[in-house]
């Protein structure tokens, strides 16, 4: 009996950390909560940032915390496209409507620091939220992944870069409300 209300109650708990989410058209899983993270959103974040553009991820490697290189990894081809509400959005495959496909997040200034909140998903799925660190140097955008609840010696950092291609003014009219 013991053993049965454990596991009842371990089961419990696993359920209750996953996110809930809905599909988009696509099939992607996304968020149905809000991101609370955007009150804190600073309009002055974009005098570094030019969301007209498309950012395309350059490279990724390892670093520690203070952003210095340990080696390179092979990274996915994401695309940043931001947006004036604060919204970001990550693409693999391009598509204007945010309803079919792309990573939805939300950049933030919050204790002096830049960061962007997002959702992640595991390789059963499962669906949560993540926030990375931001360093911009001119057309340049850092993403740090910030697990410091558990400290490694390695954390991934994404390197992004300015694009040569604007967002389509059509991209424009699709909302952003996540």
């Amino acid at each position: 009996m013991v053993k049965i209300i454990i596991t009842l109650l371990l089961c419990t708990i696993l359920y209750s950390c996953s996110a809930p989410y809905y599909k988009l058209l696509g099939g992607k899983k996304v968020l149905k909560n809000k991101y609370k993270n955007i009150k804190y959103f600073d309009p002055n974040i974009y005098k570094s940032i030019d969301i007209n553009y498309f950012y395309i991820v350059e490279s990724g490697y390892l670093v520690d915390n203070k952003y210095k290189k340990k080696r390179d990894i092979d990274v996915a081809k994401y695309v940043l496209q931001f947006y004036e509400n604060g919204r970001v959005r990550f693409l693999y495959y391009m598509n204007a409507d945010p309803e079919i496909t792309g990573r939805r997040g939300i950049i933030y200034k919050k204790n002096n620091k830049i960061k962007i909140d997002t959702d992640f998903a595991n390789q059963g799925g499962t669906i949560s939220k993540g926030s990375y660190s931001v360093k911009i140097e001119g057309d340049y955008i850092f993403l740090l992944d910030d697990n410091f609840l558990v400290p490694g010696s390695e954390y991934i950092c994404f390197v992004y870069k300015k694009s040569d291609e604007k967002v389509p003014e059509d991209w424009k009219k699709y909302p952003s409300d996540w």
